[in-house]
């Protein structure tokens, strides 16, 4: 398995559900990604997500729960675009013991969910850690399959 380590993982957007599939569109044509979507149902949001490419497009559904009235509060404040950064860390429990220790209030742990299309390629572990220069910043944890990110001449158009 392969992991970032004190590296950017993936950055995450936030869209309106009526724009989700033009924003999407969009993102695929200027990066040449394909990112696959995942419904969340039991959190009240839809993921489009390349874990090759690190870009993920987050929608909250329009019935509102606990975690997507945060996401509703994201796109009236901010509006659409860059919501989250991602920020690989080798251990999460530590990272969130350090910055605690410093004062910041470090977020739930979020894990995968077992029906999602990636399940079986990854071990994913988050924490929202905080907000730098108005976008989220989240530790993650995340083993990938080896060569499922594609590092080197992979994946060179």
């Amino acid at each position: 398995m392969q992991k970032f380590i004190n590296h950017v993982d993936h950055v995450a957007w936030i869209s309106r559900p009526e724009n989700l599939d033009a924003n999407v569109a969009q993102l695929e044509k200027l990066t040449g990604a394909t990112l696959t979507r995942f419904a969340r149902k039991d959190m009240g949001f839809t993921m489009c997500i390349s874990w090759e490419a690190g870009l993920e497009v987050v929608a909250p559904m329009e019935e509102r729960t606990d975690f997507n009235t945060w996401l509703w509060s994201e796109l009236e404040t901010k509006g659409e675009g860059v919501t989250s950064v991602v920020f690989g860390v080798r251990d999460l429990d530590a990272h969130k013991a350090r910055l605690e220790k410093l004062g910041f209030d470090v977020g739930p742990l979020l894990d995968d969910h077992p029906d999602s299309p990636w399940h079986d390629k990854l071990v994913l572990w988050e924490r929202v850690a905080g907000e730098a220069m108005n976008t989220n910043i989240i530790l993650g944890d995340i083993d990938y399959e080896d060569g499922l990110i594609p590092f080197g001449d992979a994946g060179r158009a």
